[in-house]
């Protein structure tokens, strides 16, 4: 049986040898997908693996990914990444760790640091490595936990590794809603280190800030105007259902049956209940999101809405569900949490 330590060695610095072939990804969900990103002004230098497929060829942590038709998407040599996807004469370029992937297929194109095998995010396998065919090669096949999350939980995530070379050649999210693989594949057609750099003219993260600096600081203005004139001068307001219904709860104390539940679904979280013993004591669960707190006779509770507003009637109906027949006696103190400085 193959140990995950064999694994884990064999992709840690990337393929040892040119792997090339057609690359997929697949999304067999309709939620909508949330990615969290954060910069300091710059375009995000985006990783582009299109519905329909891209040609992706790998060699230890270098990447090139072309078109169906040949064109040269991005690069990266390992160390930096350059997409060219808005200006083939001249990419956007970042660092190969800040380079973003919204969507499935990151694992093929970029080799995680080695530092971070040693951390909790998809990082420890669940069972054991199993031996599988994959495209006609013996490959690896193994799932990775995810970290643990009570406000934004993670599914796990299942690698598949060519076992000649290491490289990963298929990714999917454990949940079965997302992942990419390769469709065909070809490992070691001798490739020149040069077809994964660009020496030309570049757009820097610098360059990025000031562009986006340089816009029409009153361009939000003219747009409200113009749809002001051309279309409506109202508020729009409709009202819709939301799924509060948690998938996830966590109970804080089985004694006095309180308990921590983020609502709607790990894709798409709605709001967050929590609750209580009835107490007079400040309690520190204040949020900055629309939140809601009252008093019954045992319990004290907070609901966050994450998602629109509530009015009364609404208030009233998510209380008669969570505790019907029992009426509302008052309202706890709410104070923000205490911040920890390290």
């Amino acid at each position: 049986m193959t140990q995950w330590i064999e694994v884990l060695v064999g992709m840690a610095d990337g393929p040892t040898t040119p792997v090339q072939g057609t690359v997929k990804p697949y999304w067999r969900t309709t939620e909508p997908e949330t990615f969290y990103y954060g910069s300091y002004g710059e375009e995000p230098v985006e990783i582009p693996l299109a519905a329909d497929g891209v040609r992706l060829t790998r060699w230890g942590r270098r990447a090139r990914i072309e078109s169906l038709d040949g064109t040269v998407l991005f690069l990266s040599d390992g160390e930096t990444a350059w997409n060219f996807t808005d200006d083939p004469q001249r990419p956007r370029s970042t660092a190969l760790r800040r380079a973003q992937r919204f969507g499935p297929g990151r694992a093929l194109v970029v080799t995680r640091p080695t530092a971070d095998w040693v951390g909790d995010d998809h990082a420890r396998p669940i069972g054991p490595v199993t031996d599988i065919d994959f495209l006609g090669r013996p490959c690896w096949s193994v799932e990775l936990a995810a970290r643990e999350s009570i406000a934004m939980p993670e599914p796990s995530l299942i690698l598949v590794v060519d076992a000649e070379s290491g490289a990963v050649v298929a990714e999917h999210s454990g949940d079965g809603r997302v992942g990419a693989e390769y469709t065909d594949i070809v490992v070691g057609t001798p490739m020149d280190t040069s077809s994964f750099t660009w020496d030309g003219p570049v757009e820097t993260d610098q360059e990025s800030r000031q562009k986006m600096l340089q816009h029409d600081p009153h361009w939000r203005e003219r747009g409200l105007r113009w749809f002001r004139d051309n279309v409506t001068t109202g508020p729009i307001k409709v009202s819709v259902h939301v799924e509060l219904t948690p998938q996830f709860v966590e109970v804080t104390n089985e004694d006095t049956d309180e308990f921590t539940a983020p609502l709607g679904t790990p894709r798409r979280r709605t709001g967050l209940l929590i609750r209580r013993r009835h107490s007079p004591e400040p309690w520190a669960v204040k949020m900055a999101d629309e939140q809601f707190a009252w008093s019954t006779a045992d319990f004290d509770w907070t609901f966050t809405l994450r998602l629109g507003t509530l009015d009364y009637e609404g208030l009233a109906a998510v209380q008669q569900q969570l505790h019907p027949g029992e009426p509302v006696t008052g309202t706890p103190d709410l104070v923000p949490p205490t911040r920890t400085a390290w």
